[in-house]
């Protein structure tokens, strides 16, 4: 019997093969990982299992702005696909849709962004392709065949094994980096689901995994609870330190496994909620404005979900409204300014739904993982000599120079 339902609950019309294939994958990639003595993969092996309101984190990629600064990290998350496979990596990834004013100036119109697993499409795709089919119309505002996206007939796209299928969905519609986009144009333009490997389900559980001991360091004659850094340290993710979703999971998967204080000390059991996804979990558009008002409420559109797991949200003015995303100022006199792509992403908070046991239970002994120290200022994000830094400083420089040969070639069209 499946463990988890389609995430969000958004495709409970999907055959039975692709739910099946759906629980497969996810309990392979806990067996990959080994036993966690907190973690476990079916939520219903939690005694009085009760819903967290922790694992949340805000969605605007940090990496950018503690290398770059607020104002390039902003210019360069907005720039589309290439922004998406480079920066967007806290578990949502956008683009804007660009429309043109009154005087024929391509302007944003609406923010659009999704939380969607890559691995669940896939599953779609492979298993019930009528099904993933019709999703993609209803969401794109357009019908594909099997044709139009694999460039294979439906026969000879389930005549296919089902590694074959799953890699030419990679190959068409997910792509590798920005130097190697997807060959067909569905997912960079209407953003239907997590193209960055770093926003994967595997990703998600290994992270999960990792925290989900009780890890202490050896002070003197006594023991202290591990800090996350140090546990990043031990597993060699140093990554994780420098992204809002790294730090969450870190520190809250940490929280549950060995509680502060308290002798004997104690962990809580946990395990993601069904369905397994991850969520739109708040919106803060209080300190959106248009002149002196706040941005209307249905400027906000969540779906791809059931209600409390939005998957999906399409933000700002329809077509036939006059106004653009632009028009949209964050707070409110002389300090107000305008917003862009990446000031909306970070008002959202996302994350996964966890359930956690209501009482606790002492550690065994042999259940502690001891592991050295580390100096509390060994770790800082930003700096420019590290090589995640020279990334993004190199990424910065080939956008710049790709819109001037952009700028150069429109101007030199006598425009």
């Amino acid at each position: 019997m499946s463990v988890f339902q389609s995430p969000g609950l958004a495709d409970q019309r999907a055959n039975d093969a692709a739910l099946s294939a759906w629980n497969s994958s996810i309990q392979n990639t806990f067996e990959r990982q080994g036993v966690s003595p907190f973690l476990v993969m079916d939520p219903r092996d939690i005694e009085a299992g009760q819903p967290s309101n922790w694992f949340r984190w805000r969605a605007s990629p940090r990496e950018p702005r503690d290398c770059l600064g607020d104002e390039l990290a902003a210019r360069l998350s907005d720039q589309g696909w290439s922004s998406r496979v480079e920066l967007h990596n806290e578990y949502l990834e956008y683009a804007l849709v660009m429309r043109p004013d009154a005087g024929g100036r391509m302007r944003p119109k609406r923010f659009v962004a999704t939380t969607e697993l890559m691995e669940w499409w896939r599953t779609m795709a492979v298993f019930d392709l009528d099904h993933f089919l019709s999703v993609v119309a209803s969401a794109s505002g357009r019908f594909y065949s099997c044709k139009d996206l694999f460039e294979v007939s439906r026969s000879v796209w389930t005549s296919m094994d089902v590694s074959e299928r799953a890699a030419r969905f990679h190959k068409r519609l997910v792509g590798t980096d920005h130097a190697h986009p997807p060959e067909h144009p569905l997912n960079i333009q209407h953003v239907l689901f997590l193209a960055k490997d770093t926003n994967s389900l595997t990703d998600l559980i290994q992270t999960m995994h990792l925290f989900s001991f009780p890890y202490v360091v050896k002070n003197g004659d006594s023991r202290r609870r591990a800090r996350p850094e140090e546990v990043l340290d031990f597993a060699n993710r140093k990554d994780l330190y420098c992204r809002h979703a790294g730090v969450c999971l870190a520190s809250d998967t940490l929280e549950l496994a060995v509680g502060k204080g308290g002798k004997p000390p104690t962990g809580k059991a946990m395990a993601f909620s069904d369905p397994l996804g991850l969520y739109f979990r708040a919106f803060q558009t209080s300190e959106l404005f248009l002149g002196e008002h706040k941005v209307p409420q249905d400027w906000v559109r969540f779906g791809r979900g059931a209600p409390g797991m939005p998957m999906r949200l399409d933000f700002g003015p329809a077509d036939d409204d006059p106004r653009f995303l632009d028009d949209i100022m964050l707070g409110t006199g002389t300090s107000a300014r305008a917003v862009s792509g990446y000031t909306i992403a970070s008002l959202i908070e996302v994350g996964p739904m966890i359930t956690v046991a209501a009482k606790p239970r002492v550690i065994t002994r042999v259940e502690f993982v001891e592991i050295p120290h580390v100096d509390p200022g060994r770790f800082v994000c930003g700096l420019p000599e590290t090589q995640r830094c020279r990334q993004l400083s190199e990424f910065a420089d080939r956008c710049e120079a790709e819109t001037n040969r952009n700028t150069t070639r429109f101007r030199g069209d006598g425009s």
